[in-house]
């Protein structure tokens, strides 16, 4: 395989240190929990990774796909309002990703047939790995009533290594979509679709994750 220094140096730090993706999952809604509210999601999801080891078997000096993976993950996931507008999170899977992040309802409220939302989420894969990730998604979701709700999310993920530093890097780009039913707590599909590129190195994939969850109130009304 014919590369010039730069391409394997790229190569080799996505290779070794890129092992998993970023959380793919959505399960969000555009309207916010509430001031000193909160909920937990549970869910199990099926998800395309970038298969790194195939990767590194192919000649870079033409344009290729990435080669990926399917995977099964369970994720458990938290918010807490702080406001009645603003969020806290995390959620963290068997992928051992563990992700921290807000989100800040900037249209209607938590009773409106319409809301929209903007988030930021920073996460980690393994803790000491130095994988990072930057996620930025916007919520939108639609209340016909209280018992069915269904939400469009796209996002923007820049996903690096501490050790190469931000300028190697993979970006996901897409979204997800899904709904959830039920009364104080509710079940929930999930869809998401990302397209994920590098620009050092030539190559993408379509990664799609699918998953059903169940988001438990932890309030009393």
């Amino acid at each position: 395989m014919k590369n010039t220094l730069p391409h394997i140096i790229g190569l080799l730090a996505i290779a070794v240190l890129f092992s998993n993706c970023a959380s793919l999952t959505g399960f969000q809604d555009g309207r916010t929990a509430g001031k000193d509210r909160g909920d937990l999601t549970a869910s199990l999801n099926v998800s395309q990774s970038p298969d790194f080891n195939d990767w590194a078997d192919q000649d870079d000096t033409v344009q290729s796909f990435i080669p990926d993976l399917f995977l099964p993950n369970i994720e458990i996931g938290g918010r807490y309002g702080i406001a009645e507008n603003l969020d806290i999170n995390i959620k963290v899977n068997t992928y051992l990703n563990l992700n921290l992040g807000a989100k800040y309802q900037f249209f209607g409220d938590r009773e409106s047939p319409t809301a929209l939302a903007v988030g930021l989420e920073v996460g980690t894969f393994g803790l000491v790995s130095g994988l990072w990730n930057v996620q930025v998604p916007l919520f939108f979701s639609v209340h016909p009533s209280e018992r069915f709700s269904w939400y469009l999310s796209p996002r923007y993920i820049y996903q690096f290594t501490a050790y190469t530093g931000a300028g190697v890097g993979l970006n996901y780009l897409g979204g997800n979509t899904g709904f959830f039913f039920g009364d104080r707590h509710k079940f929930g599909l999930d869809i998401g679709y990302y397209n994920v590129g590098n620009r050092t190195l030539n190559g993408s994939t379509g990664l799609v994750q699918v998953g059903i969850g169940v988001r438990f109130s932890l309030n009393k009304d």
